[in-house]
């Protein structure tokens, strides 16, 4: 009973931090923008008082609100719930680092819809960012876009990978798609069943202002 409280707490603990962060994230990128929170509760549709909760960590957003946010402030959503990455101007020589991720040690980022395992979350001036994603089924998620390049591999279900520039790509268990992640993209699960995949991007220190999401 005491181990399972104690998780609990830290479960808790580590959601309110998580929270905080990507408040702080908002109101960064909304004051990067000059951006009043009423600027900001026009272009997205989301309530001022909602968002002013949001920035102090009080309220989470579901997927539908976050994305509309994250366009109002030309955001990819993965930048807001990914770890956080320290700002370089480029990427360091070092040899010798790795980081090991047992099982239960992935940094766990539930939103409403999706449930992302964050994978070497302890790597610093990384290149790669691995998480491994949960879909929800029955979305029909916005196209979003950011700099850099991504790797998607199915891990369970069939998943829809939809792109700006091509027609919907199905793919099953085993099979992978490599992208130019300045070109709009999302993913989508089939058949009405969840879906699980391997997504890894570049580090956010490597890459220039994200465009536009959608």
């Amino acid at each position: 009973m005491i181990a399972s409280t104690s998780m609990q707490e830290r479960d808790e603990t580590e959601t309110s931090i998580f929270l905080l962060e990507v408040g702080n994230r908002i109101r960064a990128r909304r004051k990067e923008r000059k951006m009043t929170l009423k600027d900001l509760s026009e272009a997205s549709n989301v309530p001022l008082s909602t968002l002013s909760k949001v920035e102090t960590g009080g309220m989470s957003l579901n997927v539908q609100k976050l994305v509309s946010v994250c366009k109002a402030l030309d955001l990819d959503v993965m930048q807001l719930v990914s770890p956080e990455e320290p700002d370089q101007s480029g990427p360091k020589l070092v040899t010798g680092r790795r980081s090991v991720t047992h099982l239960g040690q992935a940094r766990r980022v539930q939103t409403t819809h999706t449930l992302y395992e964050h994978h070497a979350a302890d790597f610093r001036n990384r290149r790669l960012v691995p998480t491994v994603m949960w879909i929800e089924a029955g979305l029909e998620p916005e196209l979003v876009r950011h700099q850099g390049e991504e790797f998607i591999f199915v891990l369970e279900g069939e998943v829809e990978v939809q792109t700006e520039f091509y027609e919907p790509t199905r793919l099953s268990v085993g099979e992978s798609m490599y992208i130019d992640s300045t070109m709009g993209h999302n993913v989508r699960a089939l058949g009405g069943k969840p879906a699980k995949i391997l997504n890894v991007m570049t580090a956010r220190f490597e890459e220039a202002v994200p465009d536009a999401v959608g």
